[in-house]
């Protein structure tokens, strides 16, 4: 059985991925400076980093319309593709998701929705799995299993260096923002099952890449087969350091590496990156390596 898989451009997969295996990827709408954008379409993520530190208001992020995913649903089922999985950014996060299950209901042909419970290439790890197992011929409802169970074992950190952008979309109020500021303190975010929870703080910017190593350590056991993914705001020195060390204490299957877009970024601010560990057993580790992937 040959299935299609579909997701949305908060996973912040590059065309290059989406091309070699078969993704087709809806966008999101970004509004600012009183425009409105495509996701990755007519604004790619670097520009909007780029005029983020200059833009007054917050920027406004829309999940695309069920009549988007119809769309892209219909005219995969029309090329021959047998079934659809479509897996997204977290429920509790966008709407995207919903519309994505709307649509689903009206396609005339089999499709299946996931909420990834993550973001950014915390749900394009799930997207990178999907298509590989969909290229071993894994059937729909097989690939639905999987993704789900997967998603559970999923964790993102993430580091923003300034608190500046929690404090201007209202993730934290200002005298935070500002006492924060004061002591250099950092927060370190964790994306588990769909929810952003304060995860660590740390003073300095030269202990996030050890705090991170730390919380990593406390739910994945060294020597353990892991995909991993870095998300980025703009390129540091640590962020090579980090995927070494990861490299150092772990079985790395394999990396994704991009730069987080407008949907999150506009919340974390220039300059902030995350690490995306989907720690898997060892059967995963054989599924995920099988001939054909």
């Amino acid at each position: 059985m040959s299935i299609a898989v579909v997701t949305d451009s908060a996973a912040d997969l590059n065309p290059a991925f989406c091309e070699q295996h078969r993704v087709s990827v809806v966008p999101l709408t970004i509004e600012y400076g009183g425009q409105s954008y495509q996701d990755r379409v007519d604004l790619e993520p670097e520009d909007f980093l780029s005029d983020l530190p200059h833009l007054r208001d917050v920027p406004k992020t829309a999940a695309p319309s069920p009549g988007a995913f119809l769309d892209v649903y219909q005219r995969r089922l029309e090329a021959g593709l047998q079934g659809i999985l479509s897996v997204h950014l977290a429920g509790g996060l966008s709407a995207t998701v919903r519309a994505a299950e709307a649509a689903s209901r009206m396609v005339d042909g089999p499709v299946q929705v996931v909420d990834g419970e993550s973001a950014s290439l915390g749900t394009g790890l799930l997207v990178w799995w999907a298509a590989r197992r969909a290229a071993n011929g894994v059937s729909l409802d097989g690939l639905a299993a999987e993704v789900t169970r997967l998603k559970s074992q999923l964790f993102a950190l993430a580091a923003p260096v300034t608190l500046e952008y929690l404090a201007r979309g209202g993730r934290i109020g200002q005298a935070a923002r500002l006492v924060g500021t004061l002591l250099d303190m950092k927060p370190i975010l964790i994306l588990e099952q769909g929810i952003f929870r304060p995860e660590r703080k740390v003073r300095g910017e030269q202990q996030i890449v050890p705090a991170m190593l730390a919380s990593a350590a406390q739910r994945v056991p060294a020597g353990s087969p892991v995909l991993a993914a870095l998300g980025h705001c703009g390129m540091t020195d640590a962020h090579q350091k980090l995927m070494d060390a990861v490299n150092d204490r772990y079985q790395v299957l394999g990396w994704l590496e991009g730069v987080i877009g407008p949907v999150i970024s506009t919340h974390v601010g220039p300059g902030a990156y995350g690490l995306i560990m989907l720690p898997l057993t060892h059967d995963q580790k054989e599924q995920f390596q099988e001939v054909g992937s």
